[in-house]
């Protein structure tokens, strides 16, 4: 008891006080180093655009590092696993060096070969560079508003032309097959068009400046990049040519 009455006198009863200061003090040093470390424990490293093509540049000479010519990256529709960067090198016949990045470490660094002269001109700077993140849950959001089932993805970020809006390309694929492109505007991460597999786009989003004309460059960009020049669209952009043409 916290009172003990002796004589008609209420007096503290010490022993109980410092026995529950010693019980108070035994639980916050208990539970106060848990709580940090769930803290610190709970905080894991996220795989992004950014940071792979951060590291691939460790990869090059330092005069290529700004002289980007794709970055794609294949995954789950949720997160990007494994990223391939190909830089603009004119000391190789392709003009493109690959960088492979698995899970934050570059696995191979290579001449591009994708079936093409990779073009100085369609090069864009690293300060250029938008996280995928936005495009990988502006596609989740349009597959789910129409039905298309998928079950992992192909991320590309390039410069198609000169006079192109920027934006993310997030293919839908379930299994092996595809279900679609997705474009997304890599400034603000807002949905920009669908483009059906083996098809030109037949949907367009607002606000995007122009419609029309967005639509016929994106057809151009499907056209000329994912179903004709390189062959297939990973060999293309991963620099790893398996099938001659």
């Amino acid at each position: 008891m916290l009172l003990i009455v002796r004589n008609g006198n209420t007096i503290f009863n010490k022993t109980y006080m410092i026995k529950n200061l010693l019980f108070f003090c035994l639980v916050v040093f208990t539970f106060a180093p848990s709580h940090a470390q769930s803290v610190t424990t709970t905080t894991t490293g996220i795989s992004s655009a950014n940071n792979a093509v951060n590291i691939a540049r460790e990869g090059v000479d330092q005069s290529l590092r700004d002289r980007i010519v794709s970055v794609y990256g294949v995954g789950t529709p949720a997160a990007i696993q494994t990223w391939w960067v190909i830089f603009y090198d004119p000391s190789v016949p392709s003009h493109g060096r690959a960088v492979k990045v698995d899970n934050g470490q570059i696995t191979r660094t290579y001449e591009a070969k994708g079936g093409v002269v990779y073009p100085d001109s369609l090069t864009f700077q690293f300060s250029q560079l938008t996280g995928e993140g936005p495009a990988l849950a502006a596609a989740q959001n349009y597959a789910a508003q129409h039905a298309l089932a998928y079950d992992n993805v192909r991320a590309l970020l390039r410069v198609t032309t000169t006079n192109q809006a920027f934006r993310w390309r997030v293919q839908l694929l379930n299994g092996a097959t595809s279900r679609g492109f997705v474009f997304v505007n890599a400034s603000g991460g807002t949905f920009a068009m669908y483009a059906p597999p083996g098809s030109i786009p037949v949907k367009s989003g607002t606000g995007t400046g122009g419609v029309a004309g967005d639509v016929h460059r994106a057809a151009n960009d499907v056209k000329n990049t994912f179903l004709g020049i390189g062959g297939d669209l990973q060999e293309f952009f991963t620099g790893e040519r398996t099938v001659d043409q």
